[in-house]
């Protein structure tokens, strides 16, 4: 046997070093119409303190009209959905969060 010890770890070999994680996102965001400045104002000061993110429509043209069923692909449905009562009525939306995100497409059967 050696009488001296081998160290595990050698003064020359990479330390990784603790990197500062990242807050997570909050599970909930409220998305304001753009323009809405007292309505983006005031849901900003009422969620300081929970877990909510307040951030503003990022669309910058108004979305386009549904097609009519003769336009569209068969075998695709309509994507959209009706508008959110609070979209019209206080030109905000909830959103909540996944939780993970799908990593392929689903395979139809």
């Amino acid at each position: 046997m050696c009488a001296h010890a081998v160290p595990i770890r050698s003064r020359k070999m990479a330390v990784k070093k603790k990197q500062a994680r990242k807050p997570p996102t909050p599970p909930i965001e409220l998305i304001v119409r753009r323009g809405a400045l007292r309505r983006f104002d005031k849901l900003t000061q009422a969620t300081k303190a929970l877990p909510v993110k307040v951030i503003w429509d990022r669309r910058t043209a108004p979305s386009s009209t549904a097609k009519p069923d003769a336009e569209r692909q068969p075998g695709r449905p309509e994507r959209r959905q009706q508008t959110p009562f609070t979209w019209t009525a206080a030109d905000f939306v909830v959103v909540e969060r996944r939780k993970t995100r799908s990593r392929g497409r689903k395979r139809q059967s």
